[in-house]
This record gives structure tokens, C-alpha cells and sequence, in this order.
């Protein structure tokens, strides 16, 4: 397929002369599903991204305006072995110097970011807003510890506190997790809760808990979506959370510590529509719009 892009990359926001030093964002994509449990096909995911990137506008859904904010596309690390491959993912996000948006890839991606995160902000109290339909803190999973069902469980071994993490959209449970979920004091907000309680209800709660962290890094599983807006993912769940309150969950982060940004799980080949990818796409507009807002007050 051949369709020739309206704008530029990122909806113009690309500037291909400039560094990490000289930009707001840098893009990264980590194009590797080979710890996915399930259905294959995330590793595709940031390759449609930057493709249909180029169908963006330069705006918010509210009209914030974002040709002032500048992206540098670092292009993709490519992972061969994780055990060993997924310390250049934290070396680089550990070492940028603006704000990361990365491609996943299944959500083991997440384990380095966070780790990279952690030692960036190692004297700091780093929150994590975990957007999702599981809450991925199994200590073994399929006999891998580095799995996409891993990720949060090896982040508090780096040294996050569970006590600033907020998991919204959660839906589905393994065993080894409860324990966690119930008694560690991470705050979890299930779809069912926000479908009761409404999104500015949980939100707000939310924003009163990582507002006292000093940097906070959002992971966004597509799969915290519901299947009907979101189908593309290696393991759908049913009775997620809709597009618009993912959309005013991100819009509510405005004003916080904001330091990162991960959107993974999305799998173009089990998506045709490539709807998904424009969840995945619009959601990452939104979060750039947050810090666009910010810049602009001053």
C-alpha cells in the first residue's frame, strides 16, 4: 500500500536536523514481540506508527496548537536477545536528555524502560501511571522472568515504590499476582470501577496521588482499551475502557511530573482496519499535547 503523507512525520513535528538536546521529544521504537505470551504481530507496530504519522495534524482534539514542540526520531533498537539486547533500551533512555516516547513491541519493553527511568531519576521519586488490562506482576511467567507479564513486578525490584504506581483498566489476573494487587499498597482503579465511578472521578484521584512524585513515566498497553475500539493486541479483554476515557485520563495528567511515554501491544496484522494503530497514534498526540500546554503557560 502506497499513500502519500499529508505532513511530515509526527504530523510536522519531526525535525530531522536536530538532536535529542535540541527537541522536546525523542522517538524511539523497540520493533520486538518475541516475549508475547499470546498472538504475535506488535513488532510491526512501530513501523504503521510512523507511517500513518504523517496523516496528523500539528493540533490537539482541543485545538492546543504543537508546531512550537520539536520531535527527534532516534529511529528503532532492534532486539535480537533480550537478556542481553534490552540493556541498549536502558542505557539510551537512561542517558536522553528530553522527554521519551517509545514504540513497542510487547510490553517486556517496558521492563528496560523502566529500569533506564529509574536510573535517570535515581535520586528522584519516579511514579508510573500504568494504563492496562493486566497488571503484568507475575515474577515468572512461561518460564521467563523478562516476559510482557513481568514488567511491573521486575519495576519494583528497580526500586519503584508501589505506593506510586496507579494501575487503571485492569481486568484480568494471574494467581501469582494477587498478593501484590491486595496487600504491596499499588493503587488499582479496575475498568469496572472507572465504568461506576467515571474517568474525572478516578482521574482525579489519581492526579492527587503522583502529584507528590517528582517524575512520572505513563505505560499505555493498547489492550486497556476495550476489543471494540481497539482489537489489534496479542490478548483482548473484554469490557475495557473507551476511547474517550483513556483520552481524558491522559488529558488529566496536565500539571504532573510528566518524563515519559510507552504505547505498546499494538499489533497491525490482527487489525486490518489499522484502527488500533490509530488509537495507539491519537493517544500519543494527546500526551504530546499535555506538554505542549505546559511549555506554553511557562
Amino acid at each position: 500500500m502506497t499513500v502519500e503523507g499529508t505532513h511530515g512525520l509526527w504530523g510536522d513535528l519531526h525535525r530531522p536536523g536536530l538532536t535529542p538536546n535540541q527537541t522536546d521529544f525523542s522517538v524511539i521504537g523497540i520493533p520486538f514481540d518475541g516475549l508475547a505470551s499470546a498472538r504475535k504481530g506488535a513488532a510491526l507496530a512501530p513501523e504503521r506508527l510512523r507511517y500513518w504519522s504523517k496523516h496528523l495534524t500539528p493540533f490537539s482534539e482541543d485545538r492546543t496548537r504543537l508546531k512550537d514542540i520539536t520531535i527527534c526520531d532516534l529511529g528503532d533498537i532492534q532486539i535480537t536477545n533480550p537478556e542481553t539486547d534490552f540493556n541498549m533500551v536502558r542505557q539510551r533512555v537512561a542517558t536522553l536528555p528530553n522527554t521519551p516516547i517509545l514504540l513497542g513491541g510487547d510490553h517486556s519493553v517496558t521492563i528496560p524502560i523502566l529500569q533506564g527511568q529509574r536510573e535517570r531519576y535515581k535520586d528522584l521519586r519516579l511514579g508510573v501511571l500504568w494504563v492496562d488490562a493486566h497488571p503484568d506482576l507475575c515474577d515468572d511467567f512461561d518460564g521467563s522472568r523478562i516476559s510482557h507479564a513481568n514488567v511491573m513486578r521486575r519495576a519494583l525490584e528497580f526500586g519503584i515504590e508501589p505506593h506510586d504506581v496507579c494501575m487503571v483498566g485492569l481486568r484480568s489476573w494471574e494467581e501469582q499476582e494477587i498478593d501484590l494487587i491486595e496487600n504491596s499498597g499499588i493503587h488499582v482503579y479496575t475498568a469496572a470501577s472507572v465504568a461506576e465511578r467515571g474517568m474525572r472521578h478516578v482521574a482525579d484521584s489519581i492526579r492527587n496521588i503522583l502529584n507528590d512524585c517528582d517524575a512520572i513515566h505513563i505505560s499505555l498497553d493498547i489492550d486497556c482499551l476495550d476489543p471494540s475500539a481497539a482489537p489489534g493486541t496479542g490478548i483482548p479483554e473484554f469490557g475495557g475502557l473507551t476511547s474517550r476515557d483513556v483520552l481524558t485520563l491522559i488529558k488529566s495528567t496536565q500539571d504532573l511530573s510528566l518524563v515519559g511515554l510507552d504505547v505498546v501491544e499494538i499489533a497491525p496484522p490482527l487489525d486490518p482496519s489499522e484502527a488500533t494503530v490509530f488509537a495507539g497514534l491519537k493517544i500519543i498526540m494527546e500526551y504530546i499535547a499535555v506538554i505542549a500546554r505546559q511549555k506554553q503557560k511557562g
